[in-house]
C-alpha cells in the first residue's frame, strides 16, 4: 500500500490538475457547447418521435416500431459524440502541454511518484471533468422521463459505458499527442488527425470486405455505434481497452524528456507487440449480450437454442454486392445474428461490383444454403424465409412457444419548453462558473 505521504501527494496533485482544468476557458466552452448540442438533439428527437407516435396511435401494429433507444437516446447522445471527438482533445492536451510549456513538468517528474502514477492522476482529473460534462445528457434523460417517456435501464447503462470508453480513448490519444509535441497547436492537430482519421476509416470501410473491413473494425466510431445499438460483444471493449492502454503507456514512456529516443522507440514497439493480441483474443470469445428491450440483435430463444446445437458447418453463398441495400438488410437481420449463434458458419459473397449489372444476371440476389451435404436456393433475404430452410437442411424441428411481442412506447410530447434550460440556463451557469473560477484563481 502507498504511504500516507504518497497518498497526500496524489490527492494534492489531483486537486492541482482539476484546478488547472477549471481555469481553462476551453473547458467551459466545451460545457456550453455540450449544453447547446444536447438541447438541440434532444428536442428534435422528441419532436420527430412524437410525430411518428401520432401515426402509431392510429395504427396499433406500428406501435412496436416506436423504440426510445433509437428514437430518443442515441440521437441525444450524438451531441456527446461530437463534443468528445472535436472538443475534448483541446481540453485533454492541456494536461501535459501546459506543463511542458511552463516547465512544471520537470518539477513534477522530480517528485517521488512514478510517471505512471503521474499520468494516471492526469487521466483521473480529466475523467472527473468528463463526468461533469454529461450534466446536460442527464437532464435530458430526466426530462424525457418526466414527459412520460420509457427508459430501459440496461440500454442507458451501456450507452454511458460506450461513451466512457470512447471518451477515455480520446483523452489518452490527446495526452500522447501532447507528450510528443512541442506546442499545443501541434498536439491539437495530431490528436484530431487520429480521431477524425478513425472516423473516415469507418466511413470508407462501410460495405467493403477484406482488408478495408478489418481496418474498419478497429474504428472507434464503429465500435461506439455497435455498443450504442444495445449489443455488447467481446470485441469493442477489447479494442477500446487496447487503445487506452497503448496510448496511456506510450504517454508514460514519452513524457520523460530524459529518456533517449531509441529507448522510447524500442519501448513503443514492445508495447505494441504486447497489446496487439488483445483484439485477436477477443475474436475467439463468441459470447454476446443483447441489452435491448425488444431483443433486436437476437433470435427467438427457440431459434437460438436450435442454431447453437448445430454441429455441422452451415454455408451461405450470397450472390449480391455488399453495397446492395438488400445485402445490408440481410447482414443486419440474419448474418450478424448467425455469426454470434452458429459455431461453424461460413459466409461467401460472390457479387462484388455486379450491383448495377444485376438486371441481366439471373443469379444475382440468390442465396445458396448448404448444410449436411444438402443444398437449397432462395431469392428472399428475410430471416423468416431462410431459417426454415436451414432447419430443413439440418433436420431440425423447432417449435415456437407463444410469447408477447415488443409493445413499443409511442409518446406524443413536446420538449420545446426545455429549450430555455439547454439554450439559456445551463450556458449561463457554465459561463458564470467559468468566470468565477478564473477570478478566484481556483
Amino acid at each position: 500500500m502507498p504511504s500516507p505521504e504518497k497518498r497526500s501527494q496524489t490527492g494534492l496533485l489531483l486537486v492541482q490538475e482539476l484546478r488547472s482544468l477549471l481555469l481553462s476557458p476551453v473547458l467551459w466552452g466545451m460545457f456550453i457547447t455540450m449544453s447547446l448540442l444536447t438541447g438541440y438533439s434532444f428536442i428534435e428527437a422528441v419532436d420527430l418521435f412524437a410525430r411518428a407516435s401520432k401515426t402509431a396511435a392510429s395504427f396499433a401494429e406500428l406501435a412496436a416500431g416506436m423504440n426510445p433507444l433509437q428514437g430518443i437516446l442515441v440521437p441525444t447522445f450524438g451531441a456527446c459524440y461530437l463534443v468528445e471527438t472535436l472538443l475534448l482533445p483541446f481540453v485533454a492536451i492541456r494536461l501535459i502541454g501546459l506543463d511542458k510549456q511552463t516547465g512544471t513538468l520537470k518539477l513534477l517528474l522530480q517528485l517521488p511518484l512514478s510517471t505512471t502514477a503521474l499520468c494516471g492522476i492526469k487521466v483521473g482529473a480529466m475523467g472527473l471533468v468528463w463526468l461533469f460534462s454529461l450534466l446536460p445528457i442527464g437532464l435530458a434523460l430526466l426530462i424525457f422521463h418526466v414527459l412520460g417517456g420509457h427508459v430501459h435501464l440496461p440500454e442507458v447503462v451501456l450507452l454511458f459505458a460506450a461513451h466512457g470508453l470512447y471518451g477515455l480513448s480520446i483523452i489518452v490519444i490527446a495526452m500522447f499527442a501532447a507528450a510528443i509535441s512541442d506546442s499545443l497547436p501541434t498536439a491539437a492537430m495530431l490528436s484530431l488527425a487520429v480521431t477524425l482519421g478513425l472516423w473516415v476509416l469507418d466511413f470508407a470501410a462501410a460495405g467493403h470486405q477484406g482488408f478495408p473491413a478489418v481496418l474498419g473494425s478497429l474504428s472507434l466510431t464503429g465500435l461506439l455505434r455497435q455498443m450504442e445499438n444495445g449489443l455488447l460483444t467481446s470485441r469493442p471493449p477489447a479494442v477500446f481497452g487496447t487503445v487506452i492502454l497503448f496510448f496511456f503507456f506510450l504517454t508514460v514512456l514519452w513524457i520523460h524528456p530524459g529518456r533517449r529516443r531509441f529507448v522510447k522507440m524500442a519501448g513503443s514497439l514492445g508495447l505494441l507487440l504486447c497489446l496487439a493480441w488483445l483484439p485477436i483474443a477477443a475474436q475467439l470469445v463468441h459470447g454476446s449480450l443483447d441489452v435491448t428491450e425488444n431483443r433486436v440483435h437476437s433470435f427467438a430463444p427457440e431459434d437460438a437454442a436450435a442454431l447453437r446445437g448445430l454441429d455441422d458447418t452451415l454455408t451461405l453463398t450470397i450472390h449480391m454486392d455488399p453495397l446492395d441495400s438488400r445485402y445490408q438488410d440481410l447482414q443486419r437481420d440474419l448474418l450478424a445474428k448467425l455469426r454470434r449463434t452458429v459455431r461453424h458458419l461460413e459466409v461467401r459473397t460472390r457479387g462484388s461490383g455486379r450491383m448495377f449489372a444485376a438486371a441481366g444476371d439471373d443469379t444475382y440476389g440468390m442465396i445458396e444454403i448448404a448444410c449436411r451435404g444438402k443444398k437449397e436456393q432462395t431469392y428472399s433475404n428475410s430471416a423468416e424465409e431462410i431459417l426454415p430452410i436451414i432447419y430443413s437442411l439440418a433436420g431440425i424441428k423447432v417449435v415456437h412457444a407463444p410469447a408477447p411481442g415488443y409493445p413499443g412506447y409511442p409518446l406524443v410530447a413536446d420538449a420545446r419548453p426545455s429549450r430555455w434550460l439547454f439554450y439559456v440556463v445551463l450556458p449561463l451557469f457554465f459561463l458564470g462558473a467559468g468566470i468565477y473560477c478564473r477570478k478566484q484563481g481556483l
